[in-house]
């Protein structure tokens, strides 16, 4: 959930000019009519708001099914259609510039990561990771990137919180700063680089469509097809890793 207060509140409107008490009301005391007669009185009061630098955030990842039909082969296998929202989503709400258009400070950064473990049925049959690999954005380097940036749609409200980012508008090219890698077996123990921003002049939410089926596939290698076990419902747990990359 985003963070929306910091540290214990201090007044936005003390020390302002024309307010007498911040947290209360100003007294206007003027008449709108007066006996026999008709007319119009207005005042002023005031609204104040202030801000302190906000949170890096691990908003939202995608689940990626493959469905329990595939034919056994050494191939790879694309991702069920979605209608849902099958995105990543970064929220850089860091305070990082000096003036109004960014065009001073220091830029936005940051590298999404992400390892997948063994693929294990409920039945405990495993296909380690040289058996089994979760690729992203597997696909000739030539090729447009399957994972599609978007500017998502946040749905939360004041009242209504931890709902998903659903979708914008997709862009076949990248904001400048933006990386999408390509080719990222993320199987094994280690985490393996899938996006970053590095230099961009995008605050807020960034989002990381997944809806393209070959976005992520799982390869099956000719070790893994003796030891798979028909009907079983293999399942890797994917752990996503979020990095302020460079600090400021």
């Amino acid at each position: 959930m985003q963070s929306v207060s910091a540290a214990e509140p201090s007044s936005a409107l003390s020390g302002v000019d024309g307010v007498s008490d911040p947290s209360g009301s100003e007294i206007i005391d003027k008449a709108a009519q007066s006996a026999g007669g008709s007319g119009s009185v207005s005042g002023t009061s005031h609204a104040g708001i202030g801000f302190e630098s906000g949170d890096l955030i691990l908003y939202q990842v995608p689940n990626f099914d493959f469905s329990m039909n595939n034919k056994i082969s050494d191939s790879a296998y694309p991702m069920m259609n979605t209608t849902g929202s099958r995105m990543a989503v970064i929220v850089d709400n860091r305070y990082t510039q000096t003036s109004e258009n960014n065009t001073q400070g220091n830029p936005y950064s940051w590298k999404l990561s992400g390892m997948a473990g063994d693929f294990t049925s409920s039945n405990g049959h495993t296909l380690n990771s040289k058996e089994a690999q979760l690729f992203i954005n597997k696909h000739d380097d030539s090729g447009a990137s399957l994972i599609k940036y978007t500017k998502p749609i946040n749905n939360n409200t004041v009242d209504s919180t931890g709902n998903q980012y659903t979708p914008g508008t997709n862009s076949d090219s990248s904001p400048d700063g933006l990386q999408l890698e390509k080719n990222v077996n993320i199987s094994g123990t280690a985490f393996q680089p899938i996006a970053s921003a590095n230099g961009s002049e995008l605050p807020g939410a960034t989002g990381l469509d997944f809806s393209n089926t070959k976005s992520a596939q799982v390869v099956i290698t000719a070790g893994g097809i003796a030891k798979i076990v028909a009907g079983d419902d293999y399942v890797s747990t994917i752990t996503w890793n979020l990095t302020a990359d460079p600090l400021h």
